[in-house]
């Protein structure tokens, strides 16, 4: 078996904080059995390499390769229940797969939020899992409604902390990046001092920053000019990533999106965009059909 393979093994027995005692026990084998695999001295056989991979979220291509196959998943919501001063996700469940781009849909107060800070970690369910093939500290990049920027730095500085914080140490890279996102002529600029159209660009450059499995966007466009806004769908159109994004902006839905989630009554509605076009349908008509008002 080559080294991908124990490479594998380390890097998601780490990222999702298990020693080797620990997993041993998920496995059924003995400590010293996982630390021969991870030392390239020994094999798995496949109902042992088999039940890694269930442990892990990930496919054999990813294991043995550190190949993605486009069906897997790298987040697993398994019937989610989360209760505050009424309930808000009863028995949430869906998945979504790798370079999957998934639009989250649903009225104020409908717990999409709610649900953005459960997969991120925030917070804990009170029923039910959150299973990541990913880890949410360094594979994970998020674009909030709010720009959660820093107004006394200047915009150079800004995207330098990130960079830092990131544990990105290119310059021509951060440099090429602000330019991208026509940031550059204001590098000198205090982030106080930007158009909201501008910070909004700003905050998503942090957020694409480092390269991410899942790229979580709320209302992303909010705020944004007209030209921003071009900008932001064309962008986003190349990311190698995983995104899933809140938003009722149905005519890029329509364009930009393989999956579309309906969140109403603490319940989950999923549907494939190639789907409801196939039966002649919008997302727009799709949603209205699913949100109407029973008389």
């Amino acid at each position: 078996m080559n080294n991908v393979f124990k490479q594998q093994l380390v890097s998601l027995r780490q990222r999702q904080s298990l020693s080797q005692a620990a997993l041993a026990q998920k496995l059924f084998v003995s400590r010293q059995s996982v630390s021969k695999w991870e030392l390239g001295e020994a094999e798995p056989d496949i109902d042992k390499l088999l039940k890694i991979a269930d442990v892990f979220s990930v496919d054999l291509n990813f294991l043995l390769a550190g190949l993605y196959s486009p069906n897997q998943s790298i987040l697993h919501i398994d019937h989610l229940v989360k209760k505050f001063n009424r309930p808000l996700l009863e028995d949430v469940s869906f998945n979504i797969n790798h370079n999957e781009r998934v639009a989250l849909l649903g009225d104020n107060g409908a717990g999409k939020t709610t649900l953005v800070n459960l997969i991120m970690g925030v917070i804990e369910p009170d029923q039910g899992e959150v299973k990541r093939s990913f880890d949410p500290h360094h594979d994970l990049g998020v674009m909030t409604q709010d720009n959660n920027l820093l107004d006394s730095l200047t915009v150079g500085e800004q995207v330098d902390l990130m960079a830092a914080i990131d544990g990105i140490k290119n310059p021509s890279y951060t440099a090429d990046m602000l330019k991208k996102f026509k940031l550059a002529n204001y590098s000198q600029n205090l982030v106080g001092k930007l158009s909201g159209g501008q910070k909004r660009r700003l905050f998503l450059l942090l957020s694409l920053l480092k390269k991410t499995k899942l790229l979580i966007l709320d209302e992303p466009t909010v705020g944004m000019d007209l030209k921003s806004i071009d900008f932001f769908w064309s962008y986003l159109d190349h990311i190698n990533s995983s995104v899933l994004m809140i938003t009722h902006d149905f005519n890029q839905i329509d364009k930009f999106f393989t999956k579309v989630m309906l969140l109403k009554d603490g319940q989950i509605m999923t549907a494939s965009v190639a789907d409801v076009h196939a039966n002649n349908q919008t997302i727009e008509q799709w949603y209205r059909r699913h949100t109407e008002v029973t008389k």
